[in-house]
């Protein structure tokens, strides 16, 4: 009798802990492996040797450069490679009337997992809706309609999109002291190196081998 209580108590615990688990999905582990960031407006891996946060305005024109010319050979030759940890920051200039309603769209995009086509089409877009402030056509031409709205319903509802703006402004008047956009910041080591105006790719290509080489 006591060895049948044995197995009556102590069988099922032991089948219990032997049933495997659920397999994780292949796309989990490729997350965790290439150290996805969670903040939609970083790329690359967060363990890079170097980092870069790059202010811009949306209604800058030397900000629309950068990020036109200098940015896709950067994301390809640097933080797709693990190279670089690259993280966009949001600085509108006062002087530009429709920069922070173009900041909302992107964020709100973001909020729904469109930054990258948004924000991409915001800058392609500059010279139209920074005439007249018409954000919401641009990024309606990229945009699916239920997406869309989902956009609209958050650019005029949601007080929290400006949340982050307000940090990057901080960050940038307190730590970085910037005095124009667009500002490239250079983080290798612990420390902040500030490029105010930005640079030519060909340039930053040169100098960011060097920092890894160091």
């Amino acid at each position: 009798m006591e060895i049948m209580r044995y197995l009556l108590l102590f069988v099922p615990l032991l089948l219990l802990a032997q049933t495997p688990a659920a397999p994780k999905k292949a796309s989990d582990s490729k997350a965790l492996a290439a150290g996805i960031p969670k903040n939609f407006k970083e790329s690359g891996s967060p363990t890079a040797p170097i980092t870069i946060e790059i202010y811009t305005d949306y209604e800058c024109p030397a900000c629309r450069a950068l990020y036109l010319d200098t940015l896709p050979s950067l994301n390809q030759e640097f933080v797709a490679t693990g190279k670089v940890h690259l993280l966009h920051r949001d600085y509108p200039l006062p002087q530009h009337q429709y920069s922070r309603l173009a900041t909302r769209y992107a964020n709100a995009a973001g909020a729904i997992g469109k930054y990258e086509i948004v924000a991409n089409q915001i800058f392609v877009s500059q010279p139209d809706w920074s005439q007249n402030g018409n954000v919401d056509a641009a990024v309606a031409k990229v945009l699916a309609p239920a997406d869309m709205e989902k956009v609209r319903a958050l650019v005029k509802t949601d007080s929290h999109l400006d949340d982050s703006v307000t940090q990057d402004v901080a960050m940038g008047n307190n730590a970085d002291h910037l005095s124009q956009t667009p500002t490239i910041v250079i983080i290798a080591k612990g420390k902040r190196e500030p490029i105010a105006g930005g640079m030519p790719y060909a340039i930053l290509k040169q100098y960011l081998n060097q920092k890894l080489a160091q």
